[in-house]
């Protein structure tokens, strides 16, 4: 209980002072998405108020969330004694009957706010519901080809010909009907938002594009093939002597690159009408997957990256057969891993509606040529990867940190605000606007 008290509002907990019909929003939100915690008998600033005759209340709160959510969701109400006050829990568990609505609308918690969900999140739920992902929807064109596919098959699999049991066996195929994981492999894919933009920069700005390549209505196996050739055309490669043989090293670690674009195309949200991204600076990648995080995983899951929760799951197991990708959840291990011997480290920025995967480039930080950030005062290993993941992205909230650093919010604030008081970070910005930025002229390098 004290836990709950002391960690304050956020994602996972909401107080009231009073009851209110607004708390069913977030039993809406918490059904949907996650478990949560609402308290009734706490104010916003964590003072205990307590509540009147808190049985009435638990019946009242029983038959109006019975009544008011459909369908019914999974709760529990508790009555507990917290500093000579009765309060009141109520302890609402994910369910998987999405979507779980309140006044005919879908709800999903913003920080500690309850906002409804946008048309594609709602379509998202309802795939959810029934135990379905959007690639093994209907296509809405039914005649598609499948060289792209055939060749990878043939190559991989030494299998020489689509036919119609090979596309049924793959899941390509049912009832005599092609679904979404078809046209989206088929070599004229026509799902219109299923774009790819590769874009090569001149600087570390997007103010000058040096290359720029739009991958349209090809098979994803295309978008993979483009996105590699891309990688091989703009990261320079050098070499080291170690031993009497010469190792070569790439600016961007080719394996870690590999499972990041991989990881767009399989994991994307292609119910949204936004392209997928691939941007080469001179100093890093930043490899952009439209649509949040899939239902059934949250942020520390993602980021340690032993759960996997396949968006598109047809397409994972077609990119699985194929060798493209591991069928465990080795994809953000192996990009972490294949920074461990730089100075450098991958950054994941997981926002409402995108997850952006940052690659820096390593070859002047390897190990054997040290180039480091020197600082007026001594730093924690934290306090130094705020200001690494700051210098390539310039600015982020505090919520954007959290989740780079893998990180409680009271830990990041506290992070932040020794910087701040040492005149390496600054606030731009009040409310949810504030972002952090580094101080200007006060890092040197070696």
């Amino acid at each position: 209980m004290d836990a709950l008290i002391l960690l304050g509002e956020n994602k996972y907990i909401e107080y009231k002072a009073v009851y209110s019909k607004t708390l069913l929003k977030t039993v809406s939100a918490f059904a949907n998405y996650h478990d949560g915690v609402i308290i009734i008998g706490i104010d916003d600033n964590k003072q205990i108020v307590g509540i009147e005759d808190p049985d009435r209340l638990r019946l009242n709160l029983e038959n109006t969330i019975n009544d008011a959510i459909e369908p019914r969701p999974y709760y529990e109400i508790e009555i507990e004694t917290y500093e000579g006050l009765e309060i009141l829990l109520i302890r609402v568990y994910k369910g998987d009957n999405t979507p779980y609505l309140y006044d005919k609308k879908a709800y999903k918690r913003l920080d500690t706010a309850s906002v409804p969900v946008d048309r594609s999140a709602l379509d998202e739920l309802i795939l959810y519901g029934k135990n379905m992902t959007f690639d093994m929807m209907r296509a809405p064109q039914q005649n598609l080809s499948f060289v792209v596919l055939n060749s990878h098959l043939k190559s991989r699999l030494n299998l020489h010909h689509v036919s119609d049991d090979l596309l049924i066996t793959l899941e390509l195929k049912v009832k005599d009907q092609y679904n979404m994981a078809a046209a989206l492999l088929s070599d004229d894919n026509p799902l219109q938002q299923a774009n790819l933009q590769l874009i090569a920069y001149d600087g570390n700005g997007v103010a000058a594009i040096k290359d720029r390549l739009t991958v349209m209505h090809q098979s994803l196996l295309k978008h993979f093939e483009d996105g590699m050739a891309f990688y091989y055309k703009h990261i320079n490669q050098s070499e080291k002597i170690t031993t009497a043989y010469r190792e070569s090293i790439a600016e961007v670690p080719l394996v870690a690159y590999r499972e990041a674009l991989a990881n767009l195309i399989v994991h994307r949200d292609y119910s949204r009408p936004v392209d997928g991204r691939i941007e080469i600076f001179d100093d890093r990648i930043e490899i952009l997957s439209p649509g949040g995080l899939p239902l059934g995983i949250n942020e520390s899951e993602y980021l340690s990256g032993r759960i996997s929760v396949p968006r598109n799951r047809i397409i994972a197991d077609i990119f699985f057969r194929l060798h493209i990708i591991e069928k465990l959840a080795t994809g953000i291990r192996r990009i972490k891993e294949y920074y461990q011997d730089y100075r450098v480290e991958p950054s994941f920025i997981i926002e409402e509606n995108s997850i952006t995967i940052v690659l820096p480039k390593v070859t002047q930080n390897s190990p054997s040529q040290p180039f480091e950030t020197t600082y007026p005062i001594d730093l924690t290993p934290n306090e130094r990867r705020i200001l690494e993941i700051l210098k390539t992205h310039k600015s982020m909230t505090r919520q954007q940190l959290e989740t780079a650093l893998d990180l409680k919010k009271t830990q990041t604030n506290t992070l932040i605000q020794r910087l701040k008081a040492n005149r390496l970070l600054i606030q731009v910005g009040s409310g949810r606007s504030t972002v952090y930025q580094i101080a200007p002229g006060e890092t040197t390098h070696n």
